[in-house]
């Protein structure tokens, strides 16, 4: 709750606990099989049929994805823009590709995708908050599987290099969309939100000022 209103983006779990069966060495995984495999206590995607695990987030990994659940969730909500959704929701690509993005946005006009297990089909935003164990398939496979099947737009969040990137959707590809002269990044998928890269880098600030700084003369 902030300043007397209930955040009411989504956090769904996308599964129960389930013990772990490794697959045969050189067999591609399928989505079935993965999600079978995956548990809710640890990331997990599937990435050209490989099961890739997450290490588990450092304290400052999860600070920075709560913060942003807290200032994106409330602004989705008071614009009635869709919901956002936590791991470990999977998002399910194709039969070979699936991944659990940091966070992720599905509008009110593409609510038909969120099915009672999991997503089916590309978000309008991803956000990915860069780990040294995910740093190779945050700017990598993930970066072209976003862009490949429909995702908006992608921001990557990188505490090891202390940098905020927005990228849009353009003709099947993804193009980095530039700050405005006062450094902020716009984002094209939530109308009339912004972010300081700043905000990001160090001490997270307060999320209520953040959000009157945001919403301007908005009420909250």
């Amino acid at each position: 709750m902030i300043g007397g209103c209930v955040l009411r983006y989504a956090v769904k779990s996308s599964r129960k606990t389930k013990p772990r069966q490794e697959a045969r060495a050189g067999k591609l995984i399928t989505f079935d099989e993965y999600f079978e495999i995956a548990d809710e206590k640890t990331r997990t995607d599937l990435l050209d049929g490989k099961i890739i695990r997450d290490s588990p987030a450092v304290a400052k990994h999860g600070r920075i994805n709560s913060w942003l659940a807290q200032v994106i969730g409330f602004y989705v909500a008071k614009h009635d823009l869709g919901e956002i959704f936590f791991p470990t929701t999977s998002v399910r690509f194709t039969q070979y590709q699936a991944t659990e993005p940091d966070l992720f946005f599905i509008s009110k006009a593409r609510a038909h995708i969120v099915g009672e297990k999991f997503v089916e089909g590309a978000p309008d935003l991803c956000v990915e908050i860069v780990s040294k164990s995910s740093h190779k398939h945050d700017r990598g496979r993930k970066f072209t599987l976003y862009a490949d099947h429909g995702v908006q737009e992608y921001w990557l969040i990188d505490p090891l290099s202390n940098t905020v990137d927005f990228f849009g959707a353009q003709q099947g590809r993804f193009i980095a969309l530039a700050p405005d002269g006062e450094g902020r990044l716009h984002s094209n998928v939530l109308p009339g939100f912004w972010l300081k890269p700043e905000w990001l880098r160090g001490e997270l600030p307060a999320v209520l000022p953040v959000l009157k700084e945001i919403l301007g003369e908005e009420a909250i």
